[in-house]
């Protein structure tokens, strides 16, 4: 009998079906909605490459709202502005990574604290001490068995907003309108000419979820039903292991696609 892939979406040993994070999703959004977001909001994201950070940008995109991701290694009076200017009232983050945010996380925004995965352990230095859930904060997990799936219209979804390097100043935030039909359709042709996006693809995703082509690539690819198998960092070895397929736990047999890495990361 033939070794039949895994569909869905990979990140160490953990795995999330297609079906599993369409469930996860349409609660999220409804968790998402029941905390005020409409379309047009923002629903910031502090993590490092997870499945959970998928989740939490199609859930926001579900609603018509704009998932910000943040770049993970700014200071906490930087994430502090970004909160602030995309005018967020939900931030979605490692639970490590929010206890440096006491009194950084402006007043009305929920926060939501996602457990910090095995994956992201073995590949960081990470205090012990940061690994249970803030007291200013939610656990996501529990939070979510309590959310109704989301059930209103299907709304434009636009891309995630992305925060400009800043180089002159602070961050500027990237904002597009939700593609058209007629758009969709064309980028979806330019990605398959360029990057072999298709129906069904493997891919595997190096890159920061917090940078805008690794970002737009890992959401593309995570809705094409094939596998998209996310790295919690660069590791030469591990990559061309898990591209080639050699060996390879994840059952991806070669991927399709690997995404450039993105040296200034």
């Amino acid at each position: 009998m033939p070794d039949i892939p895994f569909l869905g979406i990979i990140s160490g040993d953990r795995k999330h079906s297609f079906a599993e994070v369409a469930n996860r999703v349409a609660r999220m959004a409804g968790g998402f909605e029941k905390l005020g977001v409409a379309q047009g909001d923002s629903v910031c994201i502090l993590m490092r490459n997870d499945i959970a950070f998928i989740e939490a940008a199609y859930a926001a995109m579900r609603l018509g709202a704009y998932g910000v991701p943040i770049n993970w290694h700014f200071k906490p009076e930087e994430i502090n502005y970004v909160l602030k200017d995309s005018g967020t009232s939900v931030l979605v983050g490692h639970a490590d990574m929010l206890h440096a945010l006491r009194g950084a996380v402006p007043p009305g925004v929920t926060v939501l604290s996602v457990p910090t995965p095995p994956e992201i352990l073995a590949n960081y230095r990470i205090d012990p001490d940061h690994l249970a859930t803030p007291d200013f904060a939610t656990d996501l997990e529990s939070w979510l068995e309590r959310q109704p799936p989301y059930d209103g219209p299907m709304l434009p979804q636009p891309s995630n907003m992305i925060y400009t390097s800043g180089t002159t100043g602070n961050p500027k935030g990237v904002r597009r309108n939700a593609p058209t039909p007629e758009q969709s359709a064309a980028m979806d042709a330019v990605r398959g000419m360029i990057y072999g996006m298709r129906p069904a693809i493997r891919a595997l995703l190096p890159g920061p979820l917090y940078h805008s082509a690794p970002n737009s690539f890992g959401l593309r690819a995570g809705r094409l039903g094939g596998a998209l198998v996310l790295m919690p960092r660069f590791d030469p070895e591990e990559f061309f292991a898990t591209g080639s397929g050699a060996e390879n736990r994840h059952h991806l047999h070669g991927a399709d696609h690997v995404y450039p890495i993105d040296e200034t990361a």
